[in-house]
């Protein structure tokens, strides 16, 4: 077709003004041959917004399979007692609210945190594991924050005597020289119904009846001997 109008523009009459006005006509013939319908650019644009949201969407599968995979090793963790193998998963500004109400806010405070409860001659805290579950896909923000809620059930083994509770829990984690790490975290449980405070008042009452038997026992003692210094005189 591009010869045909090429051959033609070569044939044109010589009247001056038909030939200009031929030659005008091939030459806009040619330029529509040249460029694309439009329907061909629109599947282009099309492919391609296809192929970005594609590799959106495989971009953030890898994140939230790398998400997954943090909080199964936080987890392993935890129930191994290993505090100090937590501080490469902690942001240096991390915050934590404990389920006592405790805030901490950085690496040291956390692991200190975690060490007087289950360590030394105060410890409390034979042992615990946490499970927790999400409510939903993470939020990402960018690729390098991302925000998850959810349950959680921890498992505490206090002096002897098994306590499970339930409760939300909400965390921040982002990235950090490459690797995801825990910038906050808060865990919660119910006020009224809290296993933990059950298990203290059961405590106290026990402590409290031993230590009223103890000062009667003593009170007898005393007084009985008492008695027996007053008769001897």
């Amino acid at each position: 077709m591009l010869n045909k109008l090429l051959g033609t523009i070569g044939k044109l009459p010589a009247n001056p003004c038909i030939a200009e006005r031929l030659c005008l006509l091939s030459i806009a013939a040619i330029l529509l041959l040249l460029i694309p319908p439009a329907s061909s650019r629109g599947m282009e644009v099309s492919t391609e917004g296809t192929v970005q949201a594609e590799s959106s969407e495989a971009t953030d599968a890898a994140i939230h399979d790398e998400l997954r995979e943090f909080r199964v090793r936080t987890e392993a963790l935890v129930a191994e007692g290993n505090w100090d193998g937590l501080r490469p998963l902690l942001s240096s500004q991390v915050v934590v609210v404990w389920l006592d109400g405790t805030q901490c806010h950085g690496i040291e405070e956390v692991v200190e945190y975690l060490k007087s409860k289950t360590e030394g001659e105060n410890a409390i805290v034979d042992r615990f594991k946490v499970t927790t579950e999400v409510a939903a896909l993470s939020d990402l923000y960018g690729k390098e924050t991302a925000v998850a809620f959810g349950s959680a059930t921890s498992d505490f083994l206090l002096r002897g005597s098994e306590i499970s509770m339930e409760g939300p829990w909400a965390g921040t984690m982002v990235k950090e020289d490459g690797k995801w790490k825990l910038a906050s975290l808060t865990a919660s449980i119910g006020a009224f119904d809290n296993p933990l405070l059950i298990w203290l008042t059961r405590t106290l009452w026990v402590v409290g009846i031993v230590a009223g038997l103890a000062g009667i026992a003593i009170g007898w003692l005393v007084g009985r001997r008492t008695k027996r210094i007053a008769s001897s005189h």
